[in-house]
């Protein structure tokens, strides 16, 4: 555990802009099929890391300090090498079943976007360093984080409970489930799994539920509400979904609209949509979200012969 916790502080000190739960990324990073690869100094510090998981590589990071030395490419090497060892024709940088990032943090868009306030921790330098080396943006669209500064965050109405031309916005209880899961069924399928958790729908757990759009007694839309990641300023959303029937109504703005005012009427700072995709940019904006953060899709094809 304690080589895990290192691990996990490395990705602190080099990703301060990437919002994960630490319990996430602790589970990430110490799954039992992971290969670490580490770079320590002469004290026996954790200077750099690589994790690689299958044909992904999970993280790759060396301290700022220690960069431009040649150790993130001696790390990648060694990475690469384990990965074509297992069998694999790609390497995938980020993005798995289970990842802490989508992929490789950078400062720009491969398409064309909006409502972008990118962090100052942002630079195009890590995705430089892997294009050099025969990576590419694996998608023909972009990838990013959204999130909005809640003292900046004015709506009026918006309230939870409030209906808004024929649809209500509420609260989800376990009884709703099989409604949620007709809706999320219909609009995309792969969500359905998360909203089965009955955990979600736990009064008495206050730091995440399920928000609901309520047309005529039918369950137009869902969102999963989180109220804390990182710290307990920070709030934040996914798996938002509305039944085909009901799309074009802004019931997916509406949702992601009432879900911040609440997390701002609670006290929180920040509200966050990770792992978002181009045209959501124009979506979430609606309700005052800005891009954080892009990603490059990283991933390299082996070639049959290697040289």
């Amino acid at each position: 555990m304690e080589n895990l916790l290192e691990v996990f502080e490395i990705y602190k000190r080099n990703f301060p802009f990437n919002i994960r739960e630490k319990e996430i990324v602790l589970e990430t990073l110490g799954n039992k099929n992971n290969s670490i690869i580490e770079q320590r100094d002469k004290q026996g510090n954790l200077i750099a890391v690589s994790v690689v998981n299958n044909s992904v590589v999970l993280l790759l990071c060396v301290d700022k300090e220690y960069r431009n030395r040649g150790i993130a490419s001696k790390l990648l090497k060694e990475s690469e090498s384990i990965i074509i060892n297992k069998g694999y024709n790609k390497i995938i940088i980020g993005t798995s079943p289970d990842y802490i990032m989508p992929g490789v943090p950078l400062a720009k868009s491969y398409y064309k976007t909006e409502n972008e306030e990118l962090s100052q921790d942002i630079s195009n330098n890590a995705a430089d360093f892997f294009s050099k080396r025969g990576y590419v943006h694996s998608c023909n669209c972009d990838f990013f984080d959204m999130k909005v500064l809640l003292d900046n965050f004015v709506r009026d109405g918006y309230n939870i409970g409030d209906t808004i031309k024929n649809v209500t916005y509420k609260w989800a209880a376990e009884e709703d489930i099989e409604g949620i899961c007709q809706c999320t069924d219909d609009a995309y399928q792969d969500f359905t799994k998360y909203y089965k958790d009955k955990g979600l729908y736990n009064n008495s757990n206050k730091d995440i539920g399920v928000l609901i759009a309520v047309c005529d007694g039918i369950i137009a839309g869902t969102l999963i509400v989180k109220t804390g990641y990182i710290n307990k300023d920070i709030g934040g959303f996914g798996c938002l979904t509305v039944r085909h029937a009901f799309q074009g109504k802004y019931i997916a703005v509406n949702l992601i609209t009432v879900g911040t005012k609440y997390l701002k009427s609670i006290g929180l700072k920040e509200a966050f949509i990770g792992y978002t995709y181009s045209g959501l940019d124009h979506l979430y904006g609606y309700a005052g979200y800005k891009i954080w953060v892009y990603y490059m899709m990283a991933e390299k094809e082996i070639p049959d012969k290697l040289p």
